[in-house]
């Protein structure tokens, strides 16, 4: 925030404002969306030229968190067309093209960055993931492009990682194996690393084994501020160690764990459903509900994906043990928060931003960032008031008619 007001046409400022409000406090699209917007209109207002970066990351928003594949491609085009050497374009476009199965489109992008940044691992990881998943995919070529990943970053824990659930895909257990090991030994706080292999010991091995290998991810990957749980790294571990105990039957252990997760990260949605699944299974619907509620007061954003998860989620458990009246409460009372929370915060964007006030615009998108809320823009409501300002103004309008 001190930087964008410092130097309102400082994209990475903008860039790094938008991705703390979607990804870290929840705030959905359209609080990042506006972030990116401003970013633009800021860039023309010092006559710049548009920034790769912004669009990049503005078509990366637009596909994974508000489904626009449309909005995001048109993004991405801007983005390679001021930069067509833009790796992280190319890239973010070819994993989109893959998620909705346009493999000819995707491959082009792949190719592309190779044609100019050969040993780019992380091109070359997505590349093999995306020939994995084809209809009728060659496997050989699959893993000769894993092969090359590694070649390229033999310290890149993603790609061991990709690499091992392939192999242990087509069945081969020893070489899954041997992969998460190595990715370990070079990337020692791979917090995802030590995840898969614990879990491949789950389905394939012993639960000592198991165990062993979530300690030791714990003890890798703890944070000098995580406090007892290892801090949000560690969420990953605590959760699927509970799966563990609660799969071996020792429900006292699994409990642990899921609060261990919930300690490390407090919005583990899969540390929420899991515990619940836990205890809904052994009839505590009780206990399954008061987690679910306590998960829900951890989100402020009643529009977030993770909030959203959480109440399909406790609505699901409701339908499944027969619970039909409690299941329709429950979506009511979800449909009600979103409803509330959308006449607050209007979807479309603002469209008068840039004004003849110099920076008006971005001192009213920081105001959103820094209390919360966004107020008004040269009179006109633009998001979110406070229940307060909306009272006052309801006030003074029945005085004036």
């Amino acid at each position: 925030i001190a930087a964008a007001k410092e130097k309102p046409s400082h994209a990475a400022a903008w860039v790094s404002l938008a991705q703390l409000r979607t990804r870290k406090l929840s705030q959905g699209v359209n609080a990042g969306r506006i972030c990116y917007q401003t970013a633009e209109l800021e860039l023309q207002r010092a006559g710049l030229p548009a920034s790769s970066y912004v669009y990049t990351a503005w078509a990366s928003l637009e596909w994974k968190k508000g489904g626009d594949v449309k909005t995001a491609r048109t993004l991405f085009q801007k983005a390679l067309g001021r930069d067509p050497n833009c790796s992280a374009a190319w890239l973010q476009l070819g994993v989109m093209e893959t998620k909705k199965r346009h493999w000819d489109r995707a491959k082009k992008c792949f190719e592309t960055v190779l044609t100019f940044d050969q040993r780019n691992s992380r091109v070359l990881q997505a590349y093999a993931i995306m020939e994995s998943q084809k209809p009728n995919g060659d496997s050989r070529t699959a893993i000769d492009l894993f092969e090359r990943a590694l070649n390229a970053n033999w310290r890149d824990g993603g790609v061991y990682q990709a690499y091992a659930l392939y192999v242990l895909k087509l069945g081969d257990i020893d070489s899954a194996r041997d992969l998460l090991r190595r990715g370990t030994h070079v990337d020692r706080k791979h917090a995802a690393l030590w995840q898969a292999w614990g879990v491949l010991e789950t389905r394939f091995g012993t639960a000592e084994q198991a165990r062993d290998v979530f300690q030791q991810g714990i003890w890798s990957c703890a944070q000098s501020n995580g406090g007892q749980s290892g801090g949000s790294h560690c969420a990953r571990l605590w959760q699927a160690w509970g799966v563990l105990e609660a799969k071996e039957g020792d429900c006292m252990a699994a409990r642990q764990s899921f609060s261990r997760a919930l300690d490390a990260d407090s919005r583990n949605i899969a540390a929420v459903t899991a515990w619940t699944t836990m205890e809904a299974n052994l009839n505590n619907i009780k206990d399954a509900r008061l987690i679910y509620n306590r998960a829900l007061k951890r989100f402020p954003s009643a529009l977030s994906d993770g909030k959203t998860a959480l109440w399909n989620a406790y609505e699901q458990m409701e339908v499944r043990m027969g619970n039909i009246e409690e299941a329709r409460q429950i979506y009511q009372m979800s449909m009600r928060e979103s409803m509330s929370a959308k006449e607050e915060y209007f979807d479309e964007a603002p469209s008068n931003i840039s004004t003849s006030k110099g920076s008006a615009g971005t001192d009213y998108v920081l105001r959103q960032s820094e209390e919360g809320d966004v107020w008004m823009n040269n009179g006109s409501i633009e998001g979110k008031l406070p229940e307060s300002q909306v009272k006052k103004m309801s006030s003074r309008n029945r005085r004036l008619n």
